[in-house]
């Protein structure tokens, strides 16, 4: 009995022994898992504590516009704060550094850096971008005039506008020479086209030496020295003629221009031929007749130009072509007398320019036309020998012409026969009428 009574002692204490050595390691375990909560409390604060101090670095990165100094500066700051604060010093320097360093460093980063280069970046971004639109404004223009085809409108504005004009009651004007159309009035105007002589425009204004002309609407200008007054026909509503007695007095040996723009010379006017029997001079013939178709001309409700009425004067065949033109004549009739070595040689002729002829090809047919009217009348009226229709373009007279033109040979004074009848007033009638009737012909036509 005593014996199982020291074993039930044994296994009771055997069991509290258990249970006590089973409590210290609850506590034990206890206190272990209390420490390793708190060690993760503890890197919990240091991962915000480092995330702020991240958070602090984007913000002054930012505010130092990225300056790797800046950074760098707080990096060495942090690691001088950590030292420093071991050993005491944290609150000191951490001012100092954050004044010291990032104050120094940030605002050199931030003055130098970002305001250097942001003054240069905007200064040099907005003086580019400026010029840049500048010059696309430029290119712009410049585009502009070249798809309008305005170039020379721009040049000459300046001049257009300081320039007075002055209106003109509008009047019908003709070129006396091949001439410049412009845009503008000035010759750095750009050409709009090349009028030949004798071309018609309406003038409406004049200033400065030009003429301000009208075309389908628009204005255009010409040198007023190229432009005449051109001449309607006179109230009695007859067709205007003009009647050119040729040569003068006194001949002008001086040269002009065989047409315009040409080179070649020849004499401005000759005292032309004399009758060999009679010593009628041409020039006093020719006037006589000149003056007996004009009033032939006029009895028939014709109105008549006369280039001269006496023979004292001194006008250049080129200029005898200007002056009809100017008259606003429709057709200009030039008389003259022939003149041969050969004696024998008799007969009217008329004289054309020809088809080919380099000044005045556009007058071909219509000169040609009157040139076949008035020698078939003239000898139909005189009975004289027609000889022929001549082609030429030697005659300055022709050439300077801006109207339909026939020079009349009447007949010849180098002939004994031809020239007594030439002197007789009674047929010099005869080659008035003559000549009307041709000019009667040619209006007849359709």
């Amino acid at each position: 009995m005593l014996k199982m009574r020291r074993i039930l002692s044994f296994i009771s204490l055997c069991i509290f022994l258990t249970v006590c050595t089973g409590c210290a390691n609850i506590k034990g375990a206890g206190q272990e898992n209390s420490g390793i909560e708190g060690s993760g409390e503890a890197g919990e604060g240091l991962e915000e504590r480092a995330d702020g101090e991240q958070a602090e670095d984007r913000i002054q990165s930012e505010a130092g516009n990225g300056s790797q100094n800046g950074n760098d500066t707080q990096s060495e700051a942090k690691s001088r704060e950590e030292d420093e604060t071991q050993s005491g010093a944290e609150g000191q320097n951490e001012d100092e550094t954050q004044s010291g360093a990032e104050g120094q460093n940030g605002n050199e980063t931030q003055s130098g850096v970002e305001g250097q280069n942001g003054n240069e970046t905007q200064s040099g971004a907005e003086s580019q971008n400026e010029n840049e639109i500048q010059s696309e404004a430029g290119n712009g223009s410049e585009g502009g005039i070249g798809t309008d085809g305005q170039q020379e409108a721009n040049a000459a504005a300046e001049k257009l506008i300081n320039m007075e004009f002055t209106d003109v009651e509008p009047i019908t004007v003709y070129t006396t020479a091949n001439v410049n159309v412009r845009l503008a009035p000035s010759t750095e105007g750009e050409i709009l086209q090349k009028a030949s002589r004798g071309t018609v425009y309406e003038k409406d204004g004049e200033g400065d030496g030009w003429s301000r002309i009208s075309i389908e609407g628009k204005s255009y200008y010409i040198k007023s020295d190229y432009l005449r007054e051109k001449k309607a026909p006179g109230e009695g509503g007859g067709h205007l003629i003009a009647i050119d007695a040729g040569h003068q007095s006194k001949a002008n040996t001086d040269k002009e221009p065989l047409g315009p723009g040409s080179s070649e010379m020849k004499m401005k006017v000759s005292g032309g031929t004399r009758g060999t029997t009679t010593g009628l001079y041409e020039y006093e013939l020719t006037l006589t007749v000149s003056q007996k178709l004009k009033a032939e001309l006029e009895s028939r409700g014709y109105e008549v130009y006369m280039v001269r009425e006496s023979h004292d004067v001194d006008i250049s065949n080129s200029q005898r072509a200007q002056m009809a033109y100017d008259s606003g004549a429709e057709v200009f009739v030039r008389i003259h007398a022939n003149g041969s070595e050969n004696s024998a040689a008799n007969g009217a002729m008329t004289i054309c320019p020809t088809a080919q002829n380099p000044y005045v090809a556009g007058l071909y047919a219509d000169s040609r036309r009157l040139s076949d009217t008035v020698l078939d009348g003239l000898t139909a009226s005189t009975g004289c020998k027609k000889e022929r229709v001549w082609e030429t373009d030697t005659m300055s007279g022709i050439n300077w012409s801006m109207i339909p033109v026939t020079i009349v040979e009447m007949g010849y004074m180098t002939n004994p026969e031809e020239d007594t009848r030439l002197a007789d007033d009674g047929y010099q009638q005869l080659i008035a009428i003559g000549i009307a009737d041709g000019i009667d012909s040619y209006f007849a036509a359709p």
